[in-house]
């Protein structure tokens, strides 16, 4: 029982591991877009592409907390 326990944890780090940037990417554009960072307001991003482009380009690159692990945190429920 004990080593399908460690067995379990061990995966389920190793999945962590592999998921967290990818989480702490789509966190930290969750949280800049509910912020309403990055927005034009004379913007139509329903019929503009480019402008949508542009708006997406800028929230990937925002970085709305102070480290990764906070993000990670955050998009685990756990603070």
């Amino acid at each position: 029982m004990a080593r399908a326990l460690g067995l379990l944890a061990a995966l389920l780090a190793i999945l962590l591991w592999t998921f967290a940037g990818t989480i702490i990417q789509l966190e930290n554009y969750h949280y800049a877009n509910s912020q309403g960072l990055c927005d034009v307001a004379s913007a139509n991003y329903a019929t503009d592409a480019q402008a949508r482009a542009q708006r997406d380009d800028c929230l990937f690159k925002t970085n709305t907390r102070p480290s990764a692990v906070t993000h990670l945190l955050y998009a685990l429920r756990i603070w």
